[in-house]
């Protein structure tokens, strides 16, 4: 296909501190980075209720600046929707056709969406249960997918299905955004998914995938690249930094500096407690004993930390030694190439845009299908 080679994608995470941006194109069949963007959000925002006006006004006009300024050239973007402004749930089913699973879904899905189904944008995929096989069914399938989905469903078997849902006035908020930005919007996905195609892939095993942002923590059961469990809690970097600049009596700035730092505030040597990091392991075991119950812990193959706080000094080995789970840092850049020379600074910066990463990869994976 003529300039294939030359498709590019950028995918857009607007999060509660931040906006990161990355750009991939196309080449020899491989994502390559080609340019990447972040600016910080004033934390003030939210503080002065403003946000809604800065989402309108001001947000579009930062990432036209960031695109012009960090000269990316792709004008087809994918966003992300934060994880706590979505619905990601598993129902199960007995095993029936495809013309009665529409109706079905749509039934159950009343007991799980707290507002009028005529006010949400519905999607799901359907597991065969026990089986690392993916089926996908959407409203608008094509008749090969449908095809696949009843061909390998098995008599007597159920199913469990993969609900997702996202308010439409939300979704219309993004397609506003990307309009007022001068994009042209190509998807828009929850987060979650973002983060498992970046940080886990194609892998087959078994995670927990723990991403602390600045005010949110996600905490993702994924099983043979297969969501399982979502969940998603207000707790996250923004209480740490709080937590030093009030123990060490410096300010917020200074104390963020001093979390980014080398700085073991966690070590057995360190004076400081850190009361939300116990938060969220209690919720992240929670999630796991309540998923696998009485399965053996080995069916769990690690923890990836993520987000801007994965890096926090010492966080790896206490969640280590306090789950008795493996834990590294997750590494959004695992399946993409890049320029060797800025390794040092990408390494500094990647995980922060493990989400952006993972939109990309979405355009890059399905231009590679065709």
């Amino acid at each position: 296909m003529f300039g294939f080679g030359d498709k590019r994608y950028i995918g857009i995470d607007v999060g509660t501190s931040s906006v990161k941006i990355i750009e991939l194109k196309v080449s020899g069949n491989k994502p390559v980075l080609t340019n990447y963007a972040w600016i910080p959000i004033d934390t003030s925002i939210e503080e002065k209720d403003i946000k809604s006006s800065y989402f309108e006004l001001a947000l579009p006009e930062h990432i036209k600046r960031m695109i012009k300024e960090s000269r990316i050239s792709s004008r087809e973007a994918i966003f992300s929707i934060p994880a706590f402004g979505g619905l990601i749930t598993l129902i199960e089913f007995p095993s029936i056709e495809k013309n009665e699973l529409d109706q079905a879904i749509a039934f159950e899905a009343r007991k799980y969406i707290p507002m009028s189904l005529d006010d949400v944008i519905l999607s799901w995929e359907v597991v065969k249960k026990n089986s690392s096989k993916r089926m996908i069914v959407k409203k608008n399938s094509l008749h090969d997918h449908d095809q696949e989905a009843e061909n390998n469903q098995d008599n007597g078997d159920k199913m469990e299905v993969l609900l997702v849902a996202a308010p439409k006035k939300k979704v219309a908020k993004y397609e506003k955004l990307a309009k007022d930005a001068n994009l042209k919007i190509k998807s828009i996905e929850i987060e979650s998914f973002s983060l498992v195609r970046s940080l886990i892939g194609n892998d087959q095993g078994n995670f927990v995938i723990v991403d602390i942002g600045s005010r949110v923590c996600n905490i993702i059961l994924v099983e043979k690249g297969i969501i399982k469990v979502n969940r998603n809690m207000d707790a996250g970097g923004r209480d740490i930094t709080k937590i030093i600049a009030r123990s060490m009596n410096v300010d917020n700035e200074r104390a963020e500096k001093l979390k980014n730092a080398e700085n073991n505030f966690l070590s057995e040597e360190s004076h400081i407690k850190f009361p939300v990091i116990d938060l969220i392991l209690g919720e992240v075991s929670r999630v796991i004993k309540t998923y696998y119950k009485d399965s053996k812990e080995d069916l769990l193959d690690g923890v990836i930390l993520s987000g801007g706080t994965a890096g926090f000094s010492g966080l790896v080995e206490y969640f280590s030694k306090t789950l008795n789970i493996r834990t590294i840092i997750g590494n959004p850049l695992g399946r993409v190439e890049y320029d060797k020379r800025l390794e040092s600074r990408i390494n500094e910066l990647g995980n922060r845009f493990s989400i952006s990463i993972g939109l990309a990869l979405s355009g890059f994976d399905e231009s590679t299908k065709k």
